[in-house]
This record gives C-alpha cells, sequence and structure tokens, in this order.
C-alpha cells in the first residue's frame, strides 16, 4: 500500500533537501517519536551522516594534504638545487676521470715501452755475461799458459846457467889446449933444432953417420908437420875460442833475457790474475744485476698490468661518470616535472579545500567525545579499501606483492586506532558500538584477506567478484557503524 505522507513531515523533508542542496548538514533533531519519523527522512539522515564523515575525512585529509605538499615542494626544490649541484660536480668529476683514465693510458703505454726496453737490457746484460765467462776462461787459460812458459823459462835460465858453466869449462880447456899447443910448438921448435944438430954431427961423422942423419932428416919433418900441425891447432883454438866467447856473450845475454822475460812474465801472470779476478767480479756482478733486471721486469709487468687494470677501471668509471651524469640529468628533468606535479597537486589541494569548504556541517562541540579517533579510523580504513582496490586492479605479481605489503601497513594502523578508541570507551553504549564495529570489519576483514590471497595465487576474476559484492557490502556496513556512532555524540 502507498502510505500518504502528512504535510508537516513533507514540510520538513522538503526543508531537509534544501538545506542540503545548500551544503548545510548540520540537521538538529525535531523531537518527532520514531515510530512518527518516516523511512525516507531516516534515509536522508544516514545519508547525511555517511556525507558528513566522508566530507570531515575528505578536509582533514586535504588539510594534511596541501601541508605535505608544501613541506615535500619546498623540499623538492631544495633537492633540485643539490641536484643540479651534484649534477655539475659529476659532471667535473666525469671530464676528470675521463683525462685521468688517458693520462693513466699514457703511463700504460710509458710502462711496457720501459718492461721492453728492461727486457732488450737483460738480454744485452745476459750476452755480456756470457761474453764476460768466455774472456774469463780465455784469461784463466792464458794464466796458466803464461804459469807454464815461466816454468819453462826458470828450466832453460836453469839450464842457460849450466851451459855458461859448461863454456867456462870449455874455455879454461881451450885455454889448457892452447898451452899445450904452445908447448908442442917449443918442443917442435927444439926437435927441429936438436935434428939440425944431429945433421951436422952425421954429416961430420961421414959414412958411420949416414944412418944416423936418414934419422935425424926424419924426424925434422916431423917436427916440421908437428909445427904445421900445432899452428893449425892454434889457429883452431882461436877460432873456437872466439866462438867460446861469442857463445859466452850470446849466453850472458840469453841468461839476462830469460830473466828479463820470467820478470814480464810474472808480471803478466799476476796481471792476468788480477784480470780473473776482475773478470770473477764483473760476472757475479752481471749476474746480480741480472737477478735485479729479472725483478725490476717483473715488477714493471705486474705494475703495467695494475695500470691497465686502473685505466680499464678509471674508463668503466668515466662511462659509469657519463651514465650516472645522463641519469643525474634524466632524474633532475624528473624532479622538474615531480615539482611541477607537486605545485599541481598543492593547488588541486587547495581546490579540494574550497570545495569542501561549501559545505556546513556540525560543529566539534557537537560531535561525539572520540570524534578524532573514530575520524582517524574511518581515514585508515578507506585506505585500506583503496589498496584493495589498487591490488585487483593489478596483473602483475610483483605490483600485487607491493600492494599486498601496503594493506598489511595500513592494518598495523588500524589495528593502533583501535586500541585508541577501545582506550577511550568509557560508556557502555560506546563498548557495544565498538563490539559492533569490530564484527563488521571482522567480516568485512575475512573477504579482504581471501581476496588478497586469491590475487597471490592469479585468481582474480575471483577476487574481483568478491570485491564488489560482498566486499562493498561489509565494508559499507562498517563505515556506517562508525558514521551512526560519531552522530550520536
Amino acid at each position: 500500500m502507498i502510505r500518504l505522507m502528512r504535510t508537516s513531515e513533507y514540510k520538513r523533508l522538503e526543508g531537509d533537501l534544501a538545506k542540503m542542496a545548500e551544503g548545510d548538514f548540520c540537521m538538529q533533531s525535531t523531537g518527532v517519536p520514531i515510530q512518527e519519523r518516516s523511512r525516507i527522512r531516516s534515509v536522508i539522515k544516514r545519508t547525511v551522516r555517511s556525507l558528513v564523515s566522508l566530507i570531515r575525512v575528505v578536509d582533514r585529509s586535504s588539510r594534511e594534504l596541501h601541508i605535505k605538499m608544501e613541506d615535500t615542494s619546498a623540499k623538492s626544490a631544495m633537492i633540485s638545487e643539490q641536484i643540479e649541484g651534484v649534477t655539475g660536480t659529476i659532471r667535473e668529476v666525469a671530464v676528470s676521470m675521463q683525462g685521468a683514465a688517458e693520462h693513466v693510458a699514457d703511463i700504460s703505454e710509458e710502462m711496457n715501452s720501459s718492461y721492453r726496453y728492461l727486457q732488450e737490457v737483460k738480454k744485452k746484460n745476459g750476452e755480456l755475461v756470457a761474453s764476460s765467462a768466455s774472456l774469463s776462461e780465455e784469461v784463466s787459460s792464458g794464466k796458466k799458459e803464461i804459469s807454464a812458459a815461466m816454468e819453462q823459462m826458470r828450466v832453460i835460465s836453469g839450464e842457460s846457467g849450466q851451459v855458461h858453466e859448461r863454456m867456462n869449462r870449455l874455455g879454461e880447456a881451450i885455454k889448457k889446449i892452447a898451452d899445450m899447443t904452445l908447448l908442442i910448438e917449443e918442443i917442435s921448435s927444439q926437435t927441429q933444432l936438436l935434428a939440425l944438430n944431429a945433421n951436422i954431427e952425421a954429416a961430420r961423422a961421414g959414412e958411420h953417420g949416414r944412418g944416423f942423419a936418414v934419422v935425424a932428416q926424419e924426424i925434422t919433418r916431423l917436427a916440421a908437420q908437428t909445427k904445421q900441425e900445432t899452428t893449425g891447432i892454434r889457429e883452431s883454438i882461436r877460432t873456437v875460442t872466439r866462438c867460446s866467447d861469442v857463445l859466452g856473450d850470446s849466453i850472458i845475454h840469453m841468461h839476462a833475457a830469460l830473466g828479463t822475460t820470467e820478470s814480464t812474465l810474472k808480471t803478466a801472470a799476476d796481471k792476468y790474475g788480477k784480470v780473473e779476478s776482475f773478470l770473477v767480479h764483473i760476472i757475479g756482478e752481471m749476474n746480480e744485476v741480472d737477478e735485479r733486471l729479472e725483478g725490476i721486469a717483473s715488477s714493471t709487468l705486474s705494475t703495467t698490468d695494475s695500470v691497465n687494470r686502473t685505466s680499464a677501471m678509471l674508463q668503466q668509471i668515466a662511462a659509469g661518470s657519463e651514465e650516472v651524469l645522463a641519469l643525474a640529468e634524466l632524474q633532475q628533468q624528473n624532479l622538474l616535472v615531480i615539482n611541477d606535479n607537486i605545485q599541481e597537486s598543492a593547488r588541486r589541494s587547495l581546490s579540494l579545500r574550497s570545495s569542501v569548504s561549501q559545505f556546513r556541517l556540525p560543529s566539534r562541540q557537537e560531535s561525539h567525545p572520540m570524534q578524532e579517533e573514530l575520524e582517524r579510523w574511518v581515514e585508515c580504513a578507506m585506505a585500506i579499501r583503496a589498496v584493495m582496490v589498487s591490488m585487483i586492479e593489478s596483473r602483475d605479481i610483483e605490483q600485487i606483492r607491493e600492494w599486498h605489503r601496503k594493506k598489511q601497513y595500513y592494518e598495523a594502523r588500524l589495528e593502533t586506532c583501535f586500541q585508541d578508541i577501545r582506550a577511550k570507551a568509557a560508556t557502555n553504549e560506546d563498548r557495544h558500538q565498538l563490539d559492533q564495529l569490530s564484527k563488521a570489519w571482522l567480516h568485512f576483514a575475512e573477504i579482504k584477506d581471501r581476496n588478497a590471497a586469491w590475487m597471490l595465487e592469479g585468481e582474480y576474476e575471483s577476487a574481483k567478484q568478491a570485491l564488489i559484492t560482498k566486499g562493498r557490502t561489509n565494508f559499507k556496513r562498517a563505515m556506517d557503524l562508525a558514521t551512526e556512532w560519531m552522530d550520536r555524540g
């Protein structure tokens, strides 16, 4: 049946709707018994409560958003200036790194050249060591040969002494022979004289002396031959004496020369010994130099490798600096865009505040004592609902996980709001309302958690259907309880 509306009730409804149209949500209780109130007025009352709660949340959020946007804008401008300075610094670092990389590359090339030079020097030093060792062997062999020559000279010198002594004996013998020759000549002369006297006496004897004359003539002939042979011997002795004198002088000179030669050979042997010692010392020094060259070459090669790695690292850093510079410049551009977006968001928050300011809400004095706590709860509950809507709209598993973490964060904040409300619920009515709100939120939380599990498992359609059916209904129920509780103040 169609229930006719009383004129007074119609006028009250008309007045309420007119106030709503003007943005005035300060509706006073009329004192009309509940039995006489129309269902339309009750619906309007619930609608007004929901709108008042929503507008208050929006007004509070817009105020906080504007404050945060202003603070964020100031920090963004500061960060933009800092990034600009950092970009300039990175640009300078990139240029310096590039220059350093080029210098290190030059150093690396010089180190490579030094390594090649060291290898060449090491090779030459090895050849010199081999040549010095060969020379040392030759010097040692020469020293041995000189020592052998010195020994031979000593033998020759000893033999020359013996020859000299024998020559002296020969001279004495020749002298004795000469004396004997003189004696023979003298005997020969006396024999001739005696033979002449014998011939004279034989001639005087006549026939009797004829035999004696033959003997005397034979003796004369023999004496003449002896004298003649003696003369030859004397000439031979003179020749032998002259040769002996010359040979003696030669032996004396040879002996003196042998002494000089021996002294010279001894000096040469000493010099050969010094040269040999010097060469041994030099070869030792060269071997030590070769070892040091090997160490230096190894160190140079290691240093070259380190310089090459440093050069490669600097080139990578330079390239990285270029990339960082490009990223920094890109971030600077992005930050400028973000700053513009922040400014635009700040302007829109002002527009939102301006829009909210057109509504007239009940004064805070007329509101519930826990109005602020309940509004924070409503704001946190709406954030959870927004997170769930965003999660179910996503199809990226990583993004879904991120939304799930945000859901857990806001759930922890909502639990803190429940604790604050529970601590201030002093009356039985407030505790009853809190119990009703907790149960309604628990029903929504079960659907919410199941939807989140479906999204993590990839059951997107199931989560979406639950969101727009049971999820929406249970969330609206919890929000209505919260707004009714605030209206009971």
